[in-house]
């Protein structure tokens, strides 16, 4: 009887149509920062992203990464990526940051599943020196939609 049932496991599994085995690829997504902006897509794709990092400015950079819940409008999100104070009931606790001097590409990457109709946040907190502003409140602040 087991072998039967193993038989028959192997002979379904091996029968399987190609699509239902094949993963989706892996999208790649490059977000550079420069004085004091990102240059990113404002639109990505659905599905298993890479995030990559790199810093093309003549100052030390971060990318914080995190998603918006449910709701949160963009012009809302952006507002309090600008203003620094992001309140816990609109963002998700979970997210990432890269790190990337002036001119260097980031060695670490995000690896993301991302799903239609999130909103991720892209903000830089880094100052260029004590007693300066935060760059997200010169501008360092970007949305990003999932389609």
């Amino acid at each position: 009887m087991r072998t039967t049932i193993v038989a028959s496991l192997i002979l379904l599994l091996t029968n399987l149509p190609a699509e239902s085995t094949q993963q989706a690829p892996l999208r790649n997504v490059t977000i550079f920062a420069g004085e004091y902006a990102y240059r990113a897509p404002t639109e990505v794709p659905a599905g298993l992203t890479a995030i990559h990092f790199v810093n093309v400015g003549k100052h030390p950079h971060e990318l914080q990464f995190f998603r918006f819940k449910p709701g949160v409008s963009a012009s809302t999100a952006r507002n309090y990526l600008v203003s620094g104070d992001v309140p816990d009931s609109a963002a998700d606790p979970s997210g990432g940051v890269l790190i990337a001097f002036a001119g260097v590409t980031s060695h670490e990457q995000l690896l993301v599943p991302l799903a239609r109709g999130e909103r991720y946040a892209l903000m830089c907190a880094f100052r260029d020196a004590p007693g300066k502003p935060k760059h997200n409140t010169l501008g360092m602040v970007a949305v990003l939609e999932v389609r």
